[in-house]
């Protein structure tokens, strides 16, 4: 009977592990497909060689698109900040592509840009007047 015991317990144990540890990963996977949250990083403009920082700050919308606000300094001092409604679309990896677009005007054309989020980086390029570019950004945590 001690005996019959002792491998049920052992049993008991495996199957908590094993289902602990698929809650974790099955929770981390969803949490990391989610592009809500602050992120900073650097851009890079590959017409000019210009690059500087970059921060973002992105919120899921009631409608299901996220709403973006991105900053950072272009020549070192100069300052910038636009926002932007990013259109999210998912792939089988769990992977969320985003992508906008905005008219800036009859002098500077449009701005376009995608990036993909998938967990701890964001990644993409952008296209402005006449400049071409990229963005890489990492998921900032919050201080607890």
């Amino acid at each position: 009977m001690l005996l019959h015991r002792r491998n049920l317990s052992r049993t008991l144990s495996a199957a908590t592990l094993f289902l602990t540890t698929s809650i974790v990963l099955i929770t981390s996977n969803v949490d990391a497909s989610d592009p809500t949250g602050r992120w900073k990083g650097e851009w890079t403009s590959q017409s000019t060689g210009h690059r500087g920082p970059m921060r973002a700050n992105i919120r899921q919308s009631q409608d299901g698109t996220y709403q973006a606000r991105f900053s950072g300094r272009f020549a070192v001092v100069i300052p910038f900040t636009y926002k932007v409604q990013l259109k999210p679309r998912y792939d089988e990896f769990g992977n969320v592509h985003l992508s906008a677009s905005k008219p800036l005007g009859p002098l500077l054309g449009s701005y376009s840009m995608h990036a993909i989020s998938s967990g701890s980086t964001l990644q993409g390029s952008f296209n402005a007047a006449k400049d071409v570019g990229s963005i890489q950004m990492n998921r900032v945590r919050p201080i607890r």
